[in-house]
């Protein structure tokens, strides 16, 4: 082998392994990269979790108001109902004194 064929040799030898170097190192990443993917996508799903959950304690407690409410409003209605009563009564009351 002549000497610009070692250097050329020597040269190629010295390439392959940089590349080596830079395929493993990636590969490293892409490992690192999928764990940390991986743990991002399982909070994701805690999140989600949690936020159905929000979601039903948030559904449950506009029911418990609009219920809070329509009992206002039935408690409201029968007060003026038995006032109206008693009115009428009172009218009655004087219609038979008369």
């Amino acid at each position: 082998m002549t000497g610009e064929e070692e250097l050329d040799l020597s040269k190629l030898e010295y390439n392959v392994r940089k590349l080596m170097e830079l395929v493993e190192k990636q590969q490293n990443e892409i490992s690192s990269l999928r764990a940390e993917l991986a743990a991002k996508n399982e909070k994701i799903v805690q999140q989600d979790l949690a936020l159905g959950i929000a979601e039903t304690k948030n559904k449950t407690l506009l029911t418990s108001r609009v219920i809070v409410a329509n009992e206002d409003e039935a408690r409201q209605s029968k007060q003026r109902l038995e006032s109206l009563i008693r009115e009428i009564d009172r009218c009655i009351a004087l219609l038979q004194t008369e």
